[in-house]
């Protein structure tokens, strides 16, 4: 019997240039920086395809991915589902604990859990999605995993002078949830502030080009900007309003991270950052992930109806 359903987090992933001075080249080691950030930029989803590959076949050992994560030199091993196809990677990412229990002689006895959650990469042009499996079994929240993945991905990049961005989408509800709880806050809010990172993913990009593209440009970074009200008064903020609706969904649904800060009247020195814990998601059952474990041990998965079910999963709210 399988579960119906497993929750899976949707990130949007994007990649950024790592500029080194001299003086850091030098610190790094001129052999540690395989190439340059702009050449390096143009082939960026080509670089980060060739270590999942090569971390699939593991011809050799410096092949082989290690996750860590940045607090401690834990390993959380892995194992490939599929081989690497048309941009997808699919593998199962464990937090390894020892679990003890008493045997039928009565002695107390230790064994290794490998409680895992299924990681799902889409590196296909113009997708750059990763759906991460909640699983509290294995992991406390998918936060944990998804800094797992960007330190290690992170390690891997910097010798080609790039880093990768994991930004995870959220329920614009989540935003009027604060807006129209009038019990915790009474007298509105004085500040709504938006941050707008510097996009390169084209998909992203192209929704208010119109609208951000000449400031981006001539400053050459992120965008920051707010609403503040008048001393004593409050930030009109209206769900009805066809801008700001639209604008907030933009901003949590399809660009994702954290990046709209409410401000409220009756407590001016603690910003609330919304959407900080919530997390837009898929279902996908585990019947599906058999499915395509299945047709990958075949050799079949070109026609398999499960990878296929996976692609339409992971551009959920994509229109390409």
């Amino acid at each position: 019997m399988f579960k119906d359903m497993s929750s899976f987090a949707i990130f949007n992933y994007q990649f950024a240039k790592i500029i080194m001075r001299a003086k850091e080249q030098s610190f790094f080691g001129s052999d540690s920086i395989v190439m340059d950030a702009e050449a390096a930029f143009q082939k960026k989803q080509e670089i980060f395809g060739e270590f999942l590959e090569k971390d699939y076949k593991a011809e050799k050992d410096s092949d082989k991915i290690m996750f860590i994560n940045r607090r401690s030199d834990k390993e959380f091993i892995h194992q490939h589902l599929m081989p690497p196809t048309d941009g997808m990677i699919v593998m199962r990412v464990a937090n390894v604990r020892t679990a003890s229990y008493v045997n039928k002689e009565f002695n107390e006895d230790h064994v290794d859990d490998y409680q895992n959650c299924v990681v799902i990469i889409d590196n296909r042009p113009g997708i750059q999605r990763i759906l991460i499996e909640n699983r509290k079994r294995a992991f406390q929240d998918v936060k944990q995993v998804a800094n797992i993945l960007s330190y290690t991905f992170n390690l891997l990049l910097q010798q080609y002078s790039l880093k990768i961005e994991l930004m995870h989408l959220q329920e614009s509800k989540a935003f009027w949830a604060y807006v129209n709880d009038q019990r915790s806050f009474p007298t509105g809010f004085y500040k709504c502030t938006f941050h707008l990172p510097h996009l390169n993913l084209e998909r992203l990009n192209k929704v208010y080009e119109n609208v951000f593209r000449k400031s981006r440009e001539s400053f050459n970074g992120d965008l920051e900007w707010s609403h503040k009200a008048n001393e004593g008064d409050r930030v009109r903020l209206d769900e009805k309003d066809e801008y700001q609706r639209t604008l907030i969904e933009y901003m949590m649904e399809d660009v994702g991270s954290n990046n709209i800060k409410l401000y409220p009247n009756h407590d001016k020195r603690k910003a609330i950052i919304v959407g900080k814990d919530s997390f837009a998601a898929i279902g996908i059952s585990e019947k599906t992930i058999k499915r395509l474990e299945e047709d990958a041990r075949k050799g079949e998965l070109l026609k398999s109806k499960a990878l296929d079910e996976i692609k339409i999963k992971t551009k959920t709210r994509i229109d390409l």
